[in-house]
Order: structure tokens, then sequence, then C-alpha cells
């Protein structure tokens, strides 16, 4: 038993193991960064036994994604691309609906977009207008670039204000000077029905994630989801955790109303629904958990539509998946010692209940031999009671017939022969 205990413990860690040992030479990105640069090295090959996977090679002029931002086939620090092949400099993000972008990607125009995110709460039957700078960050060179929607219900309209031509376009090309601002205008024509609608601003290489909430008059209620994740992120396979507040406005009217939720991505494909009823008298507040394992990484929305009698109170909040703790080189190792310790602690319960059933065994066999012993011997005892009785019997009768045998003794022969005189 300990031998197999062993062995198959031994094979557990073996194969644990194997998925550490694709690797060459790993740095970690100066500046804080969590990604990381794996660079081969011709004194690590064949070190490790198993395949070697070289993921990107900086300074060979190719770009290589995700594990590069830039590639100018050198490795020396301070020309704009770092020699870990991170982009330098740039200005500091912008304000509006979350952290503007302006990231450099190789072979896009180098803009910054701010907002990238836009919320709102829409009445039906209302159109909105909303701006989004756009700033060119080259200091030297002009660009242009498209713009255009997507992901959005095709009940609601999205269109933009081309500047030159002088009207609205679903999408048009546009021109920037060096270090030139344009500020876009976007429309959107409400849709019949009330709830979520969803889309994303493409300006190419960037965009805009837009979130709008219509919803109809009267409205006697009001509906709020709050994503409680920290940084509204949630590692890739854990629960993405919300709070949720539904508010009856005016005279108080005890209530069921239908809570709709759902989970979908930037081009309205819905990976999650659920549904519940709630009697609402008061402003309640309860948190509500969604698991996440079948989202790939990415944005998404979560919404709640509110359905009552008299119309829907919609809601929605933004939140992304991103790589779960194990999927870096630290909690990776984590995970794998965790993995062991807890395989080790199975193994080691499964050796003691296993022990702890032969012993039992052993004691119920020890109690069985002894009590047959008992009764052997309480068996050996009683028979020799028996054959004493029968030969104590046996030895009187005996004695009777040696009476009865004897001869009569001289004394009672003479009483006889007086008698006859007489």
């Amino acid at each position: 038993m300990k031998k197999g205990v062993f062995i198959g413990l031994f094979l557990i860690v073996f194969f644990q193991s194997l998925q550490f040992l694709n690797a060459d030479i790993i740095s970690i990105n100066s500046g804080g960064s969590q990604g990381l640069i794996i660079n081969p090295d011709k004194y690590l090959e064949g070190f490790f036994f198993g395949d070697i996977q070289v993921l990107s090679v900086c300074g060979n002029g190719i770009l290589e994604e995700p594990y590069e931002e830039c590639d100018d086939g050198n490795n020396i620090d301070g020309d704009g691309c770092s020699a870990t092949c991170k982009l330098e400099g740039g200005s500091g993000g912008g304000g509006g609906g979350g952290s503007s972008t302006e990231d450099r990607i190789p072979g896009k125009p180098y803009i910054r977009i701010d907002p990238d995110r836009i919320e709102r709460g829409v009445l039906t039957n209302t159109n909105i207008e909303e701006k989004i700078k756009i700033t060119n960050l080259d200091r030297f060179n002009p660009t242009n670039f498209s713009i255009r929607s997507e992901g959005f219900d095709s009940d609601l309209i999205v269109s933009f204000w081309d500047e030159l031509n002088k009207k609205w376009t679903n999408s048009f090309y546009l021109s920037l000077s060096a270090e030139e601002t344009y500020e876009l205008r976007i429309r959107f024509t409400s849709p019949k029905e009330p709830g979520n609608y969803t889309g994303t601003i493409f300006i190419d290489g960037k965009n805009a994630s837009v979130i709008l909430n219509f919803q109809k008059r009267p409205l006697l209620f009001d509906s709020n989801i709050i994503v409680s994740n920290r940084d509204y992120t949630v590692p890739q396979g854990e629960k993405l955790r919300t709070s949720v507040t539904l508010i009856p406005i005016g005279e108080k009217e005890r209530m069921d109303v239908t809570l709709n939720y759902a989970i979908k991505d930037y081009e309205n494909s819905v990976y999650l629904t659920r549904s519940e009823t709630v009697l609402v008298e008061n402003q309640i507040n309860f948190k509500r958990n969604f698991d996440t394992g079948i989202l790939p990484l990415g944005s998404y929305i979560v919404t709640l539509d509110l359905i009552y009698p008299n119309g829907v109170a919609p809601s929605s909040a933004h939140f992304q998946v991103v790589e779960g703790r194990q999927s870096t080189l630290f909690g990776r190792i984590v995970f794998f010692l965790v993995n062991s310790i807890l395989i080790i602690l199975v193994l080691i319960v499964i050796t003691v209940v296993f022990r702890i059933i032969r012993r039992s065994q052993k004691k119920k066999e020890l109690d069985e031999k002894e009590k047959s012993l008992k009764r052997f011997k309480e068996l050996e005892e009683g028979g020799s009671l028996k054959e004493s009785k029968l030969g104590g019997k046996e030895s009187s009768k005996s004695k009777d017939k040696e009476k009865s045998s004897e001869p009569p003794k001289k004394d009672n022969l003479l009483e006889k022969n007086a008698k006859k005189d007489k």
C-alpha cells in the first residue's frame, strides 16, 4: 500500500510540474508591469527536458503580439521602444467616461480618445448627442483614419457628423494634422422598445464602449446595479459580484417585479441570462453573484431590467474579465504548490483511513479468535465433568458387584449352623 501511495504521489507531482518546463529566460518588465518578456538563451537549450517554447524575441525587428508592444530591431532604451520591447513616453490619460486610450499601436494612428466609455440613461422617443475628443499625438506627422459603429441593435440608429461634407453619416474618414484635436459628434436615435443597448465606436485602432439605458414614462421604479469587484475587473473563472438597488417612486405599494439579468459584450452577444421575481414595497438592496467561467478575456456589461406593470427600469454596469491569478508565473507556482499540498493531504488521509480499517479488521479477527477459544475451553470443561460423573457411577456399580460376589464370612456360617442344631 505504501509503495502505491508514493508512486501515485510522484506521478501527480511529475505531471503537474510539466507545465513549468516550457521556458528559457524570463525577465520582468521594468516600471511595475506584470508583463513578461521571454528571450531564448543558447546555454539553456536542453537544460529542461521538454520542448522549449519561445514566445517572443525582443530586438529582432518583428512585432510579436501580445508579448511585445513594439520592436525597433535593437535592445536600447530611450528611442521610443525600450530594451524589453515596451513603448516609452506618452502623455497622461484623460477624463470622461473612462481612462482615455493613447498607447501607440504599430501600424495604427497615434491618437488619444476621450472619453473611451459612454454610459447614459435616456427616455424612449428621445434622441441624444454625445461627443468624443480625438487628438493626434504625433508631433510631426498628420494622420487619417476611419470612424464607424459596431454591435448596436438595429433599432438603435448611430450616426456621426461629417464636418467636411456637412452631413450625418454612419461612417466616414477623418484627417488630422500633427497634434490636432477634433471633437466627434455622435447622435443616437431612440429605439421603440426600452431596455439596455450596447455597442462600440471604432476609431481605427481605438474604441469607445457605449451603454444606453432607454426607459419609458411614467417611471414608478428605478433600478441600479453596481459591480463590487475591485477595479471592476474579474479574474477569469471567478465570480462577478454585484450590488442591486430597487427604488420605488411615488406612493408606496406592494408589488411583484421581475428582474432580468444578462451579461453581454459590446457586440451585443449574450453570454448569460438569469431571472427572478421580487416583492417590493420600500427601497431594497441585495447582492447577486454570477459565474464567469465561460467568459473569454475582454470587456462586458451586466444589465438589469426591472419589469413592472407600467414599464421597464433598466440599468447596467461595465466590467472586465482578466487573466486569472494563476496565469502569472508566481501565481502558477503558488497554484501548483497548493495543489500538491492538497494532493499530499488527500493521500495521507486515505492512508490513515486504510490503516484504521485494517486495524479494526484485525481487532475483529482477534476478538473472534478469543471468543472461539473461550467456547472451546468451556466445551472441554463440560466434557470432563460428564466423564467424571459417569466414572463415579460405574465405580459404585462395580463395588456393589464385588460385594455381592464376595464369599460369606465365617461368622455368618457359624450362626447358621447353630440355628440348624437347635
